[in-house]
């Protein structure tokens, strides 16, 4: 979004809100996810595990328990490749990266690009990695990112590998121009291909994330790289790309009812060129345009939260393979990543939640449906969208 953006500063060390409890069963009755209300019914003060399990219950070790261990190949019986047929999976040559953070590069066509990467501690090559990739507002980097969402810090204490790319120059080419950049999907497909050959990632669990124009960049790749992404969560954003392949991964958009920049009813400034027609769009329609690519049916009634939690749900039901597009509209919120112990902007109502805690949340209880058949491959990834 334009220059000026409000964004939520760190104030405080990432912690649960007191309200947390309440609104992860919240989002359980929504989404109809069960490992989400049984979150709910007593999380302790720890961190969550991707067995559900608490970390000041268990013992640090559980936050090694990833998904997948069963059959340690992601689902299907043999390791998928993540975005390419031509790459082969960590998880059958035995690769694995080291636990703790480090900055990664990568050559996409004749660029070098970057990313963070932080990978948990105590993680086992048998058993595969969920991965969150996490996508900056316009003006910043994969450090600022962090320095509000604290996603590679909370993440990988929850058994996730995070990687935060960064744009060229602040920016995502989120409309798909050649005139506004590189091509960030192909960006995001060579980053996830980089991990998968050089790790054992977990193909049924990899989801994004972002705020503002990361938020849109999450989308667009979402959408522009079927079976990838098992689920997608978008702070702020402003717009759905024209086409989407189909069906497209679940989401939850979080999304403040007094943002200035990205308003929740659309509107707002529009931007200036290669950027131009990217107004942001009205919440509810694009929405409903989503679940379409989902295949859901019509919303729900709106569902308002005001008194315990400050925020509306809107819900599409009758969604396949376990899917679901939802919305938390934090009431008075604006242009931000909600967290409790942020500063919002002047004027803004201070979130009562944590949009980390509810990302990793979603996550958790949305993997990717397990293919029909087992397939050494996920298959190439198409252009889909603008």
């Amino acid at each position: 979004m334009p220059a000026g953006e409000r964004r939520s500063a760190r104030r405080v060390p990432p912690r649960r809100s007191p309200l947390w409890g309440p609104l992860v069963a919240v989002i359980g009755a929504i989404m109809i996810v069960v490992v989400l209300i049984l979150y709910a019914g007593g999380h302790g003060g720890g961190t969550v595990t991707e067995t559900g399990q608490s970390d000041a219950a268990t013992g640090p070790d559980t936050a090694s328990v990833l998904p997948g261990a069963a059959g340690g190949t992601g689902g299907a019986g043999t390791p998928r490749a993540s975005a390419s047929p031509a790459v082969v999976s960590g998880c059958v040559s035995g690769k694995n990266i080291s636990a703790g953070s480090s900055h990664q590069t990568l050559r996409v066509g004749a660029d070098t690009r970057g990313y963070q990467l932080a990978v948990p501690a105590g993680s086992i090559p048998a058993r595969p990695l969920p991965l969150i990739v996490v996508f900056h507002a316009v003006g910043e980097n994969a450090a600022a990112v962090e320095g509000y969402t604290h996603l590679s810090e909370v993440g990988a204490r929850s058994g996730y590998a995070v990687a935060t790319p960064d744009g060229v120059d602040g920016k995502w080419n989120f409309v798909r121009r050649p005139a506004a950049g590189p091509d960030d999907v192909a960006f995001v497909a060579a980053l996830v291909n980089d991990l998968t050959a050089r790790t054992c990632l977990d193909a049924q669990r990899v989801f994004a994330t972002g705020l503002g124009d990361g938020a849109d960049m999450a989308v667009t790749a979402a959408c522009a790289l079927p079976g990838v992404f098992a689920a997608v969560v978008p702070v702020a954003s402003a717009v759905i790309p024209a086409a989407c392949a189909s069906p497209a991964p679940s989401l939850l958009a979080i999304h403040g009812t007094s943002d200035p920049v990205t308003p929740l009813d659309g509107g707002g400034a529009d931007r200036p060129a290669p950027f131009d027609g990217t107004q942001a769009q009205p919440m509810e329609a694009r929405l409903g345009r989503y679940a379409g690519f989902v295949g859901c049916g019509p919303a729900a009634p709106w569902i308002d939260d005001t008194g315990s939690l400050g925020l509306k749900r809107l819900i599409h039901t009758a969604c396949p393979g376990g899917r679901d597009v939802g919305l938390l509209a934090v009431q008075g919120g604006g242009h931000v990543w909600p967290d409790p112990g942020a500063s919002p902007p002047a004027g803004a109502a201070r979130p009562r939640f944590s949009a980390t805690e509810v990302a990793l949340a979603y996550f958790r209880g949305h993997p990717q449906p397990a293919p029909a058949s087992a397939s050494p491959a996920a298959g190439t990834p198409t252009q889909a969208g603008r």
